[in-house]
This record gives C-alpha cells, sequence and structure tokens, in this order.
C-alpha cells in the first residue's frame, strides 16, 4: 500500500487529513469522523499515537508579511476552525491540537524496541502499510479510552462534556519550537498526559 491510497483510504472512512502528513517519516495528522484529532508519528523506536478530544482541531494556516523577507520573517500562523472537509487551502496549511498544553488527552505508543528489537532509527524508516497496520492496532487498543468519553457522566447529568470549542474567530499564534520530549514507555502501553 502506498501513502497515497492509504490516505484514500481514511478519506473515504470519513477522516479529515492533514496536507503536511508526510509518507518519510511517517507522520499523519487527521480529525477522525467523531471529531478526535489524531496525531501518528514514526520516530526513533516508537510509533505514538495522540488522540486530541473533540473541539481541539484546528487549522493552521500561515500568515505571510509581504514588509519581511522570508528567511528573516518569524512563522505566524492563524488559527481557524476545521472545515467539513479539506477543500482549497492556503499552501503550507496544517492540522493543530489546540488547548492548554500540547500533550495529547492521550496516548498510544508501540515500543519497536521491545516489540520487534529496533535499536536505532526503524520507526522513521516504516513503509506506509507497516505504519498503517500499527496505527489501526493502535486506534483499535484506544478504543476503551473513546469509549469512557463517549459514556454518559452521571454527574453531569447525561453526556460527557468534551472540551470548549475554539472561538469561532481567529486567532493568531506563532510556532514556538519542538514539544517538550516524553519519557520512554517499556512495550505497548497507553497512557494518560494529565
Amino acid at each position: 500500500m502506498t501513502f497515497e491510497a492509504w490516505l484514500d483510504r481514511l478519506r473515504t472512512d470519513g477522516y479529515l487529513l492533514c496536507p503536511a502528513s508526510s509518507a518519510v517519516p511517517v507522520e499523519l495528522r487527521a480529525v477522525r469522523p467523531d471529531g478526535w484529532g489524531v496525531h501518528l508519528r514514526c520516530r526513533g523506536v516508537h510509533v505514538r499515537l495522540g488522540l486530541y478530544r473533540p473541539g481541539r482541531s484546528v487549522w493552521q494556516v500561515p500568515l505571510w508579511d509581504r514588509e519581511v523577507v522570508p528567511e528573516d520573517a518569524l512563522e505566524l500562523w492563524e488559527h481557524q476552525p476545521p472545515p467539513s472537509a479539506a477543500g482549497l487551502l492556503p499552501v503550507g496549511t496544517r492540522i493543530a491540537f489546540t488547548g492548554a498544553a500540547d500533550a495529547p488527552d492521550h496516548q498510544a505508543v508501540f515500543d519497536g524496541a521491545t516489540e520487534r528489537g529496533w535499536r536505532g532509527h526503524e520507526a522513521g524508516l516504516l513503509s506506509p502499510a507497516d505504519a498503517a497496520k500499527i496505527f489501526g492496532t493502535l486506534l483499535a487498543a484506544t478504543e476503551p479510552e473513546l469509549a469512557r468519553w463517549r459514556r454518559p457522566a452521571p454527574a453531569l447529568g447525561g453526556a460527557a462534556a468534551p472540551a470548549a470549542a475554539p472561538a469561532t474567530g481567529t486567532v493568531p499564534a506563532a510556532r514556538t519550537g519542538a514539544a517538550p520530549r516524553r519519557p520512554a514507555l517499556a512495550g505497548f502501553a497507553t497512557e494518560h498526559p494529565h
């Protein structure tokens, strides 16, 4: 399976895909049909699937200042609510996940060192077909967590409350660098960042 074939299958399944997703190393940002954001990263010996509650996904659109030479410009972004379909997006647009912390609401990790004896950067060299299989396994492992969020909460009088949706107006934001590193997890595990 090619990367494009995998993306086509996800689109058919109702996923809203980020144009900045990449095949090597595999990195996928998307929004599921139920509103959950997903971020799959294949780096080193780990494949990580971050899940973000509905309302945390936004389109991050680059802002260009015509007065500044691109090489000298700070990358500025504008957050916009995700549309129902990708449609026509400016070059450089990507899906980002907002919230008080950059951490996902839930994360599942495939540890290739434990599971397959990986020693260096094998996750970054995964084929799209292998990444798709691990993605399916990680997603299936997270279903109990997703079900927990869907289950009615008696204290709330019925439905579990998702995170508040971002304001419909645009909010400027700047990219500030890489997210903090997480400690390595043994084996195949899921974790709660909170």
